[in-house]
């Protein structure tokens, strides 16, 4: 698939999007989107459904607002309000760490550039990308599961890895086109092109995909 034609079935499901009930939408107006939560819950997604992750999200931020929060608590504590994400317990001082990382070195502050939230030790390319699309508006696309599989499934990349996605994307596509795909791709995995049980029968592009050609 071209990415011509890429964009316009990106075009058709922008105009459908509006209509799922995804959760990974759910986030968007979920808690004050400060780049501390956003990383913060991202950070907690990870192997992590969005159901799940947006439930600790939010028992978490009940007591957390600033890395100073954050530090104030013990481990335990913050592996009893993240539960049961996945791998909770290396979550929880990940958490903790992180945020004391972003005290000494930055104020408390997130930073808004690549090569400074990467260089904090369990910040990888992943979670800088969500963090710098989504708190500061940044033209970049953050790759995920669903993104990586549909669109190597459509033949837009022919990747191996999340990460090698990742890179190829943010080469072909425009800053434009970068903004919010993320999102509009895995609310579109979620609903209808799910891994296992795809709803092709009501895809409003399944005329135009390689699968049900």
């Amino acid at each position: 698939m071209e990415v011509d034609e890429f964009l316009e079935i990106v075009e058709i499901l922008q105009k459908e999007y509006p209509k799922w009930d995804a959760p990974a939408k759910a986030f968007e107006s979920a808690y004050e989107r400060t780049p501390y939560k956003i990383l913060c819950s991202t950070l907690l997604s990870f192997q992590t459904k969005d159901e799940i992750t947006l439930k600790a999200a939010l028992r978490l931020f009940e007591r957390v607002s600033t890395p100073w929060d954050m530090v104030s608590l013990d481990t335990a504590e913050i592996e009893r309000l993240i539960y049961p994400v996945g791998f909770y317990r290396k979550k929880a001082k990940s958490l903790k760490e992180i945020s004391q990382i972003l005290i000494d070195r930055f104020d408390g502050t997130v930073p808004n550039d690549f090569g400074n939230l990467t260089s904090i030790k369990g910040i990888g390319d992943k979670t800088a990308s969500i963090v710098l699309e989504n708190a500061f508006g940044k033209d970049i696309v953050a790759v995920d599961t669903h993104l990586h599989r549909i669109l190597n499934m459509w033949g837009v990349i022919d990747t191996n890895s999340e990460k090698e996605s990742a890179k190829v994307l943010n080469a072909i596509l425009s800053d434009e086109n970068k903004r919010g795909l993320n999102r509009l791709i895995v609310s579109f995995g979620q609903i209808i092109c799910k891994p296992v049980s795809k709803k092709c029968d009501i895809c409003p592009i399944k005329d135009r995909c390689p699968e049900v050609r």
